[in-house]
């Protein structure tokens, strides 16, 4: 993907305000992550407290080692949007790029790092409103000609999503959705929500029997919180790159920037108490291990690996009924697992959905917006041209 440097869209200096005016006025700051003062850092962890309970992924401990472990993270500028210098609304990493898929176009672009499953900005929820709309009137006035902001990875039912869908209704601005997928997912409260199916479990027992007389008896452990990780996440990497994934080249362990970000979230999730690292044993052997992220109202699916010589006993899936059977005994945590539904067989323990979307929105001039529509309507023109060459010839 092509990018604009920052500073070819920004004219002068790291920072930028936006309007200068009065200091109880919303204000948009583009901030290089590199540039945050003592003080922005102290608002990014009030914000994260505050509103992260909905995408941990966006919280300062995990998006400041996003942004300072991936490759292209020094390119991102933090949208900020507060009252003056006063605290964050909200926070957007961005980034400016020359094409919006194949088609050229000048255009913002959500940023998130490998293995960040949600992109929903992190904004305080009774602030949404306020924080759209002050961005997006600075993205109409001083984004250098960028017609749109392709946006991804946001949940399609959460405040801040519907207060920007709100926003463009009320103002006439055209949004696009450009996919929209379900993944398995645990609502907190959802009485109705069956565990899974008979057959399901009843598989899972069965082989957790035939694990435990083959090999000795089964466990499943959590890490303390006390405990060192360093260990753990050791493991858990050899063990990953011994499997399918090493063979193909996708392990954590073969991307020095990945494998980076996996340790330091890790650490600094387990030593914040956001991370649950867990593990199964059969005898004296660890033959599965997961990890996942927890606040307050929601708990997202990370990382799974298993040992695959023990793939006969589905220790992966094993692993994961216990997780999902100890998330609906918390009343008040939603769970998302964070893999498409037809990925893997998690679908048949998790039956609730999580809608998640990526589209774009219209930003600019009139005549930039107009510019928007006819890329819209080309791209539908094109995809409606391949589908139908793809089709198979009627005799």
């Amino acid at each position: 993907m092509s990018r604009l440097s920052p500073a070819s869209i920004f004219h002068a200096g790291n920072r930028h305000d936006w309007p200068v005016a009065d200091v109880g006025q919303p204000i948009v700051r583009m901030l290089r992550h590199a540039d945050l003062t003592a003080h922005d850092r102290a608002c990014w962890a009030a914000l994260s407290a505050q509103a992260g309970d909905a995408n941990v992924f966006a919280q300062d401990w995990f998006m400041e080692a996003a942004l300072r472990q991936s490759d292209d993270g020094c390119d991102a500028l933090l949208a900020v949007v507060s009252h003056g210098h006063g605290p964050w609304l909200g926070v957007m990493p961005l980034m400016a790029e020359w094409r919006f898929g194949r088609w050229p176009a000048r255009i913002w672009h959500s940023w998130s790092a490998t293995n960040q499953f949600l992109g929903t900005p992190l904004v305080a929820a009774q602030s949404a409103d306020i924080f759209w709309d002050t961005l997006l009137a600075f993205l109409d006035t001083r984004a250098g000609g960028a017609i749109l902001l392709h946006f991804e990875k946001f949940d399609a039912d959460d405040p801040v999503s519907t207060a920007l869908f709100d926003r463009c209704k009320r103002e006439g601005r055209a949004v696009h959705t450009i996919q929209c997928v379900e993944r398995p997912a645990h609502r907190a409260g959802d009485d109705a929500e069956a565990c899974s199916d008979a057959k399901t479990q009843g598989r899972l027992r069965s082989l957790s029997r035939r694990l435990e007389s083959d090999h000795g008896p089964v466990a499943v452990t959590m890490l303390d919180p006390g405990e060192p990780c360093a260990s753990w996440i050791d493991a858990f990497l050899a063990m990953e790159a011994s499997g399918w994934k090493g063979r193909m080249g996708s392990a954590l362990s073969r991307d020095a920037a990945t494998e980076a970000l996996f340790r330091t979230v890790i650490a600094r999730g387990h030593a914040n108490g956001s991370a649950r690292l867990c593990s199964l044993s059969a005898g004296s052997r660890v033959v599965a291990m997961s990890c996942w992220f927890e606040s307050m109202t929601w708990g997202h699916g990370f990382k799974m690996s298993f040992d695959e010589d023990y793939r006969a006993y589905a220790p992966g899936q094993l692993l994961m009924r216990d997780i999902s059977d100890g998330i609906r005994r918390r009343p008040d945590l939603s769970f998302d697992t964070c893999v498409p539904r037809d990925a893997s067989h998690c679908h048949r323990l998790w039956r609730g959905n999580r809608r998640i979307i990526d589209g774009a929105v219209a930003i600019g001039s009139p005549w930039q917006r107009l510019h928007f529509d006819a890329l819209i309507k080309a791209r539908a023109a094109y995809a409606a041209v391949k589908t139908h060459l793809s089709r198979p010839l009627k005799r």
